[in-house]
């Protein structure tokens, strides 16, 4: 994965999980505290200033409510492929 689809991927998944928090009236803090993820590393992962991991973006969905593929960039979807 070149530099700008990494970065592209960092940016989609902060603001799913940006706007996962909002639709759910969560706060950060909230999320933080039932996640175990520092609130400094929340923040700046949700500022797309870091990358969240797997473990955390499962925590993070479990404490929403909401599936893991929430966060997961379209380009990374599940095609269903049908017989010819």
């Amino acid at each position: 994965m070149n530099n700008h689809a990494a970065s592209t991927t960092i940016e989609w998944s902060a603001r799913a999980v940006r706007e996962a928090i909002a639709d759910t009236g969560r706060s950060k803090v909230s999320i933080s505290d039932e996640t175990g993820i520092p609130y400094a590393t929340l923040n700046r992962k949700l500022a797309a200033k870091g990358e969240f991991s797997f473990r955390e973006l499962l925590l993070i969905a479990e404490a929403l409510g909401v599936s893991p593929s929430t966060f997961t960039p379209p380009a990374f979807a599940r095609v269903e492929r049908t017989a010819a």
